[in-house]
């Protein structure tokens, strides 16, 4: 195995892993505690005005939106909005929709990069 696979690599394959197997809630309490974050909320159900929307996330709230409980299992979406949630604590622009792309890219980089080679499902980090 390459020697490049760090803890954060592992970490990240982890929580791609937690969201594809049904467990978007205790992927976001592992970044919200990886950030230092508080933990946002996450609800099945648009709001009015984001009703044609996948997802949202409203900062007021700190509440992720998905429209239907299949998105609970898409890693790129639920990433994209805590990506949101988390520049809703770091800075005052809330963030760009190209760098929450870009942070979902990252993450599912990191668990293309080893699923092969663990069984996610069982890993524990340290």
């Amino acid at each position: 195995m390459s020697k490049m696979i760090t803890a954060e690599t592992l970490f990240r394959a982890r929580i791609i892993s937690l969201i594809l197997t049904n467990d978007a809630e205790k992927a976001l309490e592992l970044l919200s505690q990886h950030y230092k974050v508080v933990r946002p909320k996450l609800k099945v159900g648009m709001p009015k005005r984001y009703s044609k929307k996948l997802a949202c996330y409203v900062a007021k709230k700190q509440t992720i939106h998905v429209s239907c409980s299949d998105i609970l299992h898409n890693p790129h979406v639920i990433l994209h909005e805590f990506y949101h949630h988390l520049r809703n604590f770091t800075d005052s622009q809330r963030g760009i929709e190209k760098y929450a792309d870009k942070f979902a890219k990252d993450y599912l980089n990191a668990y293309r990069r080893i699923a092969a080679s663990y069984d996610l499902t069982r890993m524990e980090l340290q």
